[in-house]
């Protein structure tokens, strides 16, 4: 099961990410990402939050059209992202965060390393938005593209080791990455596919369009 967790970053284009939601299994809102499923015209399944980030009118709408809301204290030491991908962690096999990134720097980097959530429990989480593809790897991964599409590799842990990447115009065989020497960034696909594993370490790949 695919489900989308819409989150209360920015999104700049709603058309977007129609045909990433018309491919869901499942919709949930973290707290003002309600905000975003409203004016993409979209019913949730469900809204998850402390309801600070979500206007009156919000609520009573969802409310009026029996969708389901799950609120939490204001006061808890989790992030309403992270609550959201808890929860769909125990039925989907796949959870795309779109709103995600923006302008808070914080919260981008709070979403981003709640990508190892996915790898913990074996299912595949990743962040979308118009141009960026983000995934948090540990050890094999395929990424499709389009011949010249942009793709960086970037060492989370402090050290990952044995980077393998096959078809990018630079290509690595059992390579060391280190945290302070980012060498990955701005490879390109030559092809329609790239593969890329790891021996040791958390890497995070990023598939990006200008």
């Amino acid at each position: 099961m695919k489900t989308i967790i819409i989150c209360s970053g920015l999104i700049k284009d709603y058309t977007f990410f129609n045909a990433i939601i018309e491919t869901s299994d499942y919709i949930i809102c973290a707290d003002g990402g309600s905000r975003h499923a409203f004016e993409m015209k979209i019913k949730p399944d469900l809204i998850i939050g402390d309801l600070d980030s979500i206007s009156k009118k919000y609520i009573d709408y969802y409310n009026s059209i029996d969708v389901k809301i799950i609120k939490f204290p204001s006061d808890k030491d989790k992030t309403d992202t992270q609550i959201c991908i808890e929860y769909a962690l125990h039925f989907s096999n796949e959870i795309i965060l779109i709103g995600a990134t923006g302008n808070r720097i914080d919260h981008m980097l709070a979403n981003i390393s709640l990508l190892k959530m996915g790898i913990d429990k074996g299912k595949i989480i990743r962040m979308i938005d118009e141009n960026n593809e983000i995934y948090l790897m540990d050890s094999e991964l395929t990424i499709l593209g389009e011949k010249g599409e942009i793709i960086s590799l970037l060492p989370i842990s402090e050290r990952v080791e044995g980077v393998t990447i096959v078809g990018s115009r630079y290509e690595l065989k059992k390579a060391l990455m280190e945290i302070g020497n980012p060498y990955g960034v701005s490879n390109y696909f030559i092809g329609n596919e790239i593969n890329i594993t790891i021996e040791k370490g958390y890497l995070l790949v990023i598939k990006s369009r200008d």
